[in-house]
């Protein structure tokens, strides 16, 4: 299993020029195609009371995920994707993925959900919860894009579980960035 960040993807893509349009997206507005790294910056645990801040970060640095993130054109949106996660949230999903505004994309629909993903702190099972990640970029510069993501948490059973500081369902929020490779 590995983690979006997510939470995360937890994602990624790039921008565009100052004119809005790139060389390789055949003058379509947005941001160029291409493979991103993206980073979950921080967390913002409006559930736990930041009990899923070491689930997302565990050292609490910026955290890359595992693997680039290829991105198609901004015109060639809606699109699926494949993003592969950081532990302990599902390894690799296939994301449907649509334009947001002229530079920017997010996660089709209701995003793309996760269960019984493990969020004990010892990763033992003692705690396993439901969530949905969605996630929106948007163009900030040429080459990368910044934005949030977000794991809508639904359901969590265990007996290690951590107390709901609100909801469910709650939200733990994430900035993120997509730097072009």
């Amino acid at each position: 299993r590995r983690i979006l960040l997510a939470s995360t993807l937890v994602f990624a893509i790039g921008c565009s020029g100052d004119d809005n349009n790139t060389s390789n997206n055949n003058g379509d507005e947005g941001f160029a195609a291409g493979s991103y790294t993206v980073t979950v910056l921080n967390v913002d645990d409006q559930c736990f009371d930041g009990a899923m801040d070491t689930i997302v970060l565990p050292d609490g640095t910026p955290r890359a995920l595992p693997a680039p993130v290829t991105m198609p054109a901004f015109g060639d949106l809606p699109a699926d994707i494949d993003i592969e996660f950081n532990e302990p949230f599902d390894d690799v999903m296939g994301i449907n993925v649509e334009a947001s505004g002229s530079n920017g994309v997010t996660t089709a629909g209701t995003g793309f959900p996760q269960t019984g993903v493990d969020i004990s702190a010892a990763a033992d099972g003692g705690c396993l919860a439901d969530m949905n990640v969605t996630f929106t970029l948007t163009g900030s510069e040429e080459g990368k894009l910044t934005g949030s993501g977000s794991l809508s948490i639904t359901a969590a059973t265990g007996a290690d579980c951590p107390a709901f500081q609100a909801g469910p369902p709650c939200e733990v929020i994430s900035n993120i960035e997509a730097i072009l490779n």
